[in-house]
């Protein structure tokens, strides 16, 4: 017996690029970025070592949102983007009310902000090291909701539970490949049978001090300054490093005889699910980009994909020196039959909307679904000179249109977290 289908039926994303999934699309086609000078707030300007960013512009917040739940009540900048953008592809999907509960909610998130002044608490009287006493003769100024308000799962949990949904309810944290995580686990969940709907995605927000210190720290974060706005530039000689955004992406995925059977009108397939480790180290990918391949590879095989049927890669792309040669490698190594990979188009989401972390993996793959639905792909910015090392056919400055039948989409995390997402054109008469 055949596995069921899956299908994409909604789609939502907050980006740099506004609220909604079609200005997105629309910008990303006319060659648009959305990444700008940025400093932390409370710090002076300029003293901050990274100053650039693709912030979300809350301006661009259109008036039907101003009273979603998600801007009421104390909740971190990821979870608002994040339920935002769920409730945006529950819209899209036109999925009823009597659905709802039951939609398997499975979402990622990045590491929580914390909050400085209950985390100093502790040190209140001057003490050089905290200590329960000190922390005690505050209690009244501690937040008791504070760690739950702001811990990984929270995301899930209010999607969950403005849906009332029964369940399951998952939290994936697995770094910048924790969203496409979300995803492919919620494809085999459905494909297995165990649900008939699902709200995959994730949301994050590193736009802050401390999160956004570390990847300076770790020498992840651009610092440079000379390019300006066109600082993002994947597979360019003049790479620095990562130009970080925030914001999030959901899809609503569910099974085609499901989707059909309400009237639904699929963006694509989901066709594939792979997941690999480096096991090298924890701010480094392998040289070779050989778990990368491993991940292509795995979904290709999952999905039932020659990789000469593969027309676009959707690459994780992040600017930096080590990433964008070790995937260029791990592009070469899947697709090396009869040099398959000069006939790929290669595009990086992240020159235009910025690196979303946690969350990346959830537009870009909703980005991928709409190239296979509309047979156009976006364009790679600041490709000005491409590194030797960087030789494939990158989609440089403007987008095109060719024929995407399918679509492979990847997501590196650090510590060597690899997944890669395989997506079909949905086409209603496929065996």
């Amino acid at each position: 017996m055949n596995p069921p289908r899956i299908v994409i039926t909604g789609l939502g994303a907050v980006t740099g690029f506004g609220f909604e999934w079609q200005g997105l699309w629309s910008d990303m086609l006319r060659g648009r970025h959305c990444i700008r000078p940025w400093q932390p707030e409370g710090v002076s300007e300029g003293s901050f070592p990274v100053r650039y960013a693709a912030p979300v512009d809350w301006q661009r917040l259109p008036a039907y949102l101003r009273s979603h739940p998600a801007l009421a009540g104390e909740l971190e900048r990821r979870t608002r983007f994040g339920w935002l953008a769920a409730s945006q592809a529950l819209a899209d999907s036109r999925l009823g009310y009597a659905h709802w509960r039951d939609v398997a909610v499975l979402a990622a998130s990045g590491a929580p902000q914390h909050s400085l002044d209950d985390m100093q608490l502790a040190f209140a009287d001057g003490e050089t090291a905290p200590s329960w006493k000190s922390v005690m003769r505050h209690a009244a100024s501690v937040r008791g909701d504070a760690s739950l308000r702001q811990s990984s799962d929270r995301l899930a949990r209010v999607i969950a539970d403005e849906l009332g949904s029964a369940g399951p309810v998952m939290n994936a944290s697995s770094a910048c490949a924790g969203a496409a995580q979300a995803i492919g686990n919620a494809f085999h969940m459905l494909r297995r049978g165990e649900c008939e709907l699902a709200l995959a995605g994730g949301a994050d927000s590193v736009l802050n001090l401390d999160t956004l210190g570390a990847l300076y720290l770790l020498g992840a974060a651009s610092t440079e300054t000379r390019r300006g706005e066109a600082l993002c530039r994947p597979f360019d000689a003049g790479r620095s490093g990562l130009v970080a955004g925030e914001g999030g992406g959901f899809l609503m995925l569910e099974t085609l005889e499901h989707a059909l059977a309400r009237g639904a009108k699929p963006y694509a397939e989901i066709l594939g699910y792979g997941s690999s480790l480096d096991g090298y180290r924890l701010t480094a990918p392998e040289p070779e980009g050989r778990g990368a391949s491993e991940a292509m590879a795995a979904a290709l095989d999952d999905a039932g994909i020659a990789p000469e049927r593969v027309d676009l890669v959707n690459a994780h792309g992040t600017s930096t020196p080590l990433n964008d040669r070790a995937e260029t490698l791990a592009i070469k190594r899947v697709f090396a039959r009869d040099q398959h990979y000069r006939q790929l188009s290669v595009a990086a989401n992240k020159s235009q909307f910025g690196h979303l972390i946690a969350a990346a993996g959830a537009p870009e793959l909703l980005v991928s679904a709409l190239c296979c639905r509309e047979d156009w792909v976006t364009p790679t910015l600041n490709l000005d000179e491409p590194d030797p090392d960087c030789d494939l056919d990158y989609t440089a400055h403007k987008a095109r249109h060719r024929r995407v039948d399918i679509a492979l989409s990847n997501s590196f995390g650090f510590g060597g977290l690899n997944t890669a997402l395989v997506l079909g054109k949905y086409r209603s008469d496929a065996s």
